[in-house]
């Protein structure tokens, strides 16, 4: 038999009603105290002047990844946790995997380079400002986006 399924049924969590609505009120408020941190944290680093460093750069960055990552699983869950039809389709499902792989890669990278970066600052002080300057820093941030996308569509 060569036929491929259109749909994969995803189970969920529970069946009952009242636990399905107790699920999606403790994911809808995780992810909405998600966003909210990370765009805090977003518009902190962005409006104060003192935080201009590499250090927060990458973890802007960090935010950012943060912020898609959980945009790509977590509305899914939500919509499947209500909804009666309880399928997503092959293409939805790659698309999804896709995207999260891509932010799962990048977000272990960038931890990687974070840590690259506080090693410099404590081993290298004197040095520091002209190792992690502006050039490079874009650099860092470009490469784990870089290494996630081969890595996802590998």
């Amino acid at each position: 038999n060569q036929t491929l399924p259109g749909l994969f049924y995803l189970l969920g969590l529970s069946t009952a009603p009242h636990i399905q609505v107790i699920g999606f009120l403790i994911f809808l408020i995780m992810y909405i105290i998600t966003l909210a941190g990370n765009c805090l944290l977003l518009i902190t680093v962005k409006i104060s002047p003192k935080l201009h460093t590499p250090m927060y750069f990458f973890l802007s960055n960090l935010s950012f990844i943060d912020i898609c990552f959980s945009s790509t699983i977590v509305p899914v869950i939500l919509m499947n946790t209500l909804s009666s039809d309880k399928s997503i389709s092959v293409e939805a499902c790659m698309i999804q995997m896709f995207c999260s792989l891509i932010l799962g890669v990048s977000e272990c990278v960038l931890l990687a380079i974070m840590a690259y970066d506080r090693f410099v600052a404590i081993c290298r002080p004197l040095h520091y400002s002209s190792i992690m300057n502006i050039r490079f820093c874009i650099i860092l941030a470009l490469i784990p986006w870089i290494v996630g996308f081969t890595n996802s569509t590998i």
